[in-house]
């Protein structure tokens, strides 16, 4: 990644695609700078470029499952990987069952 990421521009990014002006973006905010490795890298290129790459899917899960059946926007895409990175099972357990609860 070319550029430190402060909070307070991350903050302003968030705002710019959507998120409201609320603990929950500053929470967001926190958990974003706080990725590592591939999710790290995965913000810093949405950042500078507005694109988050496609990624192999993991667990079964994808950027098309989570912007489809999760309705997730690109920050929260970026947090999904990096905690299926992390906990690959468990977590897109969590995910799944997210998502059968979201189409009742």
């Amino acid at each position: 990644m070319n550029t430190e990421i402060t909070p307070d521009a991350l903050r302003e990014r968030l705002l710019d695609v959507g998120y409201t002006d609320t603990q929950i973006t500053d929470n967001a905010v926190k958990h974003l700078l706080t990725l590592k490795g591939s999710a790290a890298e995965m913000l810093g290129q949405w950042y500078e470029t507005g694109r988050v790459p496609k990624f192999e899917a993991i667990e079964g899960i994808d950027k098309k499952f989570l912007r489809d059946n999760l309705k997730m926007k690109d920050p929260a895409i970026i947090m999904a990987y990096g905690m299926l990175i992390e906990n690959p099972k468990y977590n897109a357990m969590l995910l799944k069952r997210q998502a059968l609860k979201m189409q009742k």
